[in-house]
């Protein structure tokens, strides 16, 4: 590895240039003081990649940039559903180009809004094109989404193609599927968000999502049992609140009802209507009810009482999962990695401050 990355840095900074014959084997072997046959992979490595050419009796022969690009596809049906993926996407993009990898996203087919129609076609339209890899988001609430998630996957591995999974695994957690996948550890941004309410004074927990939640959110939920359980209380005490999409209001009034000193949404997409709905029924926010969030969006600051918010990495989501996807590239056979980077809390006004006993 340290010779084919010593050649790859020497051919992109033109110390050889495209048309150029490399030193041979021999040479190479000798300089590096290693064996011929470990300058051999070296050397395939690159020819895998299509910044050289061998042929025996020739040589090894630089290509030119335009064919040495590696190709990936972005598996992302519900991309425009979800604002974290946007940024996400941007950054493998812009770090794919930075490491010669070309992202495609075919445009022609973003008209399509069945997720699972799309990731078919997309799939295809990959196979089709024979990229090297594929960023896939499994795609959660169709029927047997387990089952077809895991389709799309041998569709893709049977041609060659690597996967690498982002945000989520295809099965419920905790069982894992055997393929690298890149995220957070939602589990733990569910206990940072709770303590920090906790912290705060609240006692009286209530977590609020839609119905049939996705995997991330129930794990989200699972760290605020714990926070709860470590702060002394019952696990049982958090109050599970379903989210209304088109009554707010009766959401908020539920949880004015329970006496919820602190509320828990499962995302900002939830938080920022729930929120605007407590304020109309006249709750004091933050100082007899405080409210908090998951993913910070770009909206969460602009909200009439700005959200504090679970804030995920999402340019170093993107830029890991490229360095994974290259290296899934180059070494198919390595165990699977499963990246969980850390986000952070960001608190604004609607949980700003110890709360006041009532």
């Amino acid at each position: 590895m340290q010779i084919y990355d010593k050649i790859k840095l020497s051919i992109r900074n033109q110390t050889y240039k495209p048309g150029e014959l490399l030193p041979t084997e021999q040479e190479l072997a000798k300089s590096h003081s290693v064996s011929r046959p470990t300058v051999a992979k070296a050397l395939n490595l690159l020819s895998e990649e299509k910044m050289v050419r061998r042929r025996a009796g020739f040589g090894t022969q630089v290509l030119s940039p335009g064919k040495s690009v590696l190709t990936a596809g972005l598996l992302v049906p519900r991309l425009h559903e979800t604002e974290i993926f946007e940024p996400i996407c941007s950054s493998i993009i812009e770090t794919a180009q930075e490491n010669g990898m070309q992202i495609i996203r075919p445009p022609e087919l973003s008209l399509e809004r069945e997720p699972s129609r799309l990731a078919d076609q997309l799939t295809e339209r990959f196979i089709e094109a024979g990229v090297h890899g594929v960023f896939f988001t499994p795609i959660e609430h169709i029927d047997n989404q387990q089952a077809f998630n895991l389709e799309i996957i041998r569709r893709l591995t049977r041609n060659g193609i690597r996967v690498v999974l982002l945000d989520r695994d295809v099965y419920a957690w905790p069982r894992q599927t055997p393929y690298d996948l890149i995220g957070i550890d939602n589990i733990e941004a569910g206990y940072i968000m709770a303590r920090h309410l906790l912290d705060n004074g609240c006692r009286h927990l209530a977590f609020v999502t839609a119905g049939n939640p996705a995997m991330t959110i129930q794990l989200r939920r699972i760290g605020c049992h714990e926070a709860l359980v470590q702060s002394g209380l019952s696990a049982k005490s958090l109050k599970d609140v379903e989210f209304l999409a088109g009554d707010p209001e009766a959401t908020a009034r539920n949880l004015m009802d329970a006496k919820a000193d602190g509320i828990l949404c499962a995302n900002d997409a939830t938080a920022a209507p729930l929120l605007r709905a407590l304020l109309d029924l006249g709750a004091d926010i933050p100082h007899q009810l405080q409210v908090c969030g998951f993913d910070d969006v770009k909206y969460a600051s602009l909200l009439s009482v700005p959200l504090s918010s679970y804030h995920q990495p999402c340019r170093d989501i993107g830029r890991t999962a490229v360095r994974v996807m290259l290296s899934r590239i180059n070494f198919p056979d390595s165990p699977a990695l499963r990246v969980t980077l850390e986000g952070r809390l960001i608190i604004r006004n609607s949980s700003c401050g110890p709360i006041k006993s009532s």
